[in-house]
């Protein structure tokens, strides 16, 4: 049998996998990903392209073999020379900026020895700077090396497999996005002229018009994203075209749209993309934003249903999403929380509840998401329920060394969360709320109310500083003496029968009966209830 044209004879004795890479300047990641991947292949070929840095150093001592050639603005044309030099009867290729699993080395090993197929597709977690997941997709990375199989395209290069292709659980962690914003510039600028270069050849060549689109999106050029993906969908229509990479132009164009405040431009997309590939879990993403966009719950509800359901489908078979990327595989939690304000809308307070706290278990920036949920509530005038979430948020922020935007906005909401906090016993909180509450510009009975809550806080903790503090000023404002020394606590107790009493006399309720509960608790023998008869019964 005749060999494929550029296929190399593999001697049997030969290595089993060789990794092949190009690389340039990639001290920063290289060392990540050789150690990922070293001790599950049998040897390691490198071409560098000119690297001024550590790399080959980096990579010989990896035990690579490296090979130098002078860049020429073709990826394919280098990842070939790659090839060309490798001597396993397997390939399996990485870039610098990607690590295998840690823990999937060993099934690497055996999905070679047990292979029945001639390519595998390798499942990819794109991830962001702070670790959280952008998206998966699959890509072949790992196939024979005797078939003949060579890369085309100068950039996003594409293998032209040969043979029976299958899916595999082998996968690969993306740090693409871990770069200094003036790299991720660079990178789009060199991306974005090679492919107007090659549309210059071709100006209906689909897949550079898709990957024009992709690039712009992810540069936050939404209108120009949305140009080059609708050219590209227009040349799909009219040629009646079926490639794989169209269900990721429509996802881009539909986004585009959405960005641009077109949710019924997004909403057409999605349905032509669902109507070619109902397994599109992008699209019921979009689709679910577009409908709450336009204020349409009932389209909201029908498309976060087909999200979830087509979500567990896919966690069962990942395969089924093909080799398109899907931006949508970690953003369930999303979905959680457009259901809720959906069901907030509607006076579904408990369903509401239920939903946010599903967002709370999967979201990977739960204090982001919690501060979220409270403008939602606070919007629908839901103070009561706000609180919990507030909690969060407020603690979050104080994790961090910061306080959190929400309460940075509206600073009035130290004094409600400060009386929960109270409430829960956590006086450390209440105290540190109540005091920034009192030193804003409050309503008498909103000032009143923080003082006589933060004279509980501070006595609960032992915070005799503080309680003298927050007795003196409560004095000052109602225009009273302070008296004398307090020695014992009967004498705190009368200090604060007395408060509670003048507080009583100008009608403010809540504090008086705020600070006679406190006196009560510390001197109960002072109590005298016919003095005291309208706090009572208040």
């Amino acid at each position: 049998m005749k060999r494929a044209k550029g296929a190399k004879r593999r001697d049997k004795d030969g290595p089993e996998i060789s990794l092949c890479m190009i690389v340039r300047d990639e001290e920063a990641c290289l060392g990540r990903c050789l150690e990922s991947v070293r001790p599950w292949v049998d040897e390691i070929v490198v071409v560098d392209t000119g690297s001024t840095d550590r790399t080959v150093e980096i990579a010989q001592g990896f035990g690579a073999r490296v090979y130098h050639h002078p860049w020429e603005n073709d990826f394919s044309k280098h990842r070939n020379q790659s090839l060309s030099y490798a001597r396993g009867r397997w390939i399996f290729q990485l870039d610098a900026d990607e690590e295998l699993f840690p823990e999937d080395g060993p099934l690497l090993r055996r999905i070679v020895a047990g292979a029945e197929a001639d390519y595998y597709h390798c499942r990819f977690f794109d991830l962001r700077k702070d670790g959280t997941i952008h998206g998966t997709f699959y890509l072949v990375r790992l196939f024979r090396g005797d078939r003949g199989m060579t890369y085309e395209r100068k950039v996003h290069n594409q293998l032209r497999t040969v043979g029976r292709g299958a899916y595999c659980n082998l996968r690969v962690r993306h740090y693409g996005y871990d770069l200094s914003k003036e790299r991720m510039e660079a990178k789009h600028l060199r991306t974005t002229r090679l492919l107007e270069e090659m549309l210059a050849e071709d100006p209906d060549d689909t897949y550079c018009l898709f990957q024009l689109s992709s690039s712009y999106s992810m540069h936050r050029d939404f209108a120009k994203a949305v140009a080059y993906g609708e050219r590209a969908l227009a040349v799909m229509r009219e040629k009646n075209l079926r490639n794989g990479y169209f269900l990721t132009c429509f996802y881009t164009v539909a986004q585009g749209y959405l960005a641009l405040d077109r949710p019924a431009e997004a909403e057409r997309v999605c349905r032509e993309a669902l109507a070619l590939f109902p397994y599109h879990l992008d699209m019921y993403h979009v689709l679910a934003a577009a409908a709450f966009r336009r204020g349409d719950r009932q389209g909201c509800r029908e498309a976060s249903e087909g999200f979830l359901a087509l979500f567990d489908r896919i966690e069962r078979d990942p395969s089924l999403t093909g080799s398109f990327y899907c931006h949508s595989i970690a953003k369930r939690h999303e979905i959680y929380v457009g259901l809720g304000c959906v069901c907030l809308q509607e006076g579904d307070h408990e369903r509401a509840e239920e939903f946010f706290r599903k967002a709370l278990g999967e979201t990977p920036q739960p204090l982001a998401l919690a501060e979220s949920v409270c403008r939602h509530y606070l919007a629908a005038g839901r103070s009561e329920a706000v609180l919990p979430w507030l909690a969060r948020v407020y603690e979050g922020g104080r994790a961090a060394g910061r306080t959190a935007p929400l309460l940075e906005e509206r600073p009035a909401l130290f004094l409600p969360l400060g009386k929960f906090f109270l409430l829960q016993g956590s006086f450390e909180a209440a105290r540190d709320c109540l005091d920034r509450a009192r030193r804003l510009p409050l309503s008498p009975e909103e000032r009143m109310g923080a003082l006589a809550a933060l004279i509980r806080a501070t006595w609960s903790l032992g915070d005799t500083d503080g309680l003298a503090a927050a007795l003196e000023e409560t004095h000052a404002r109602l225009g009273l003496d302070a008296g004398g020394t307090i020695d014992s606590l009967n004498d705190l107790g009368a200090v604060l029968y007395d408060l509670a009493a003048a507080l009583g006399e100008r009608r403010l309720w809540q504090a008086a009966a705020a600070l006679l509960g406190l006196a009560v608790e510390i001197a109960p023998g002072g109590l005298d209830r016919e003095r005291f008869a309208n706090i009572l019964k208040s």
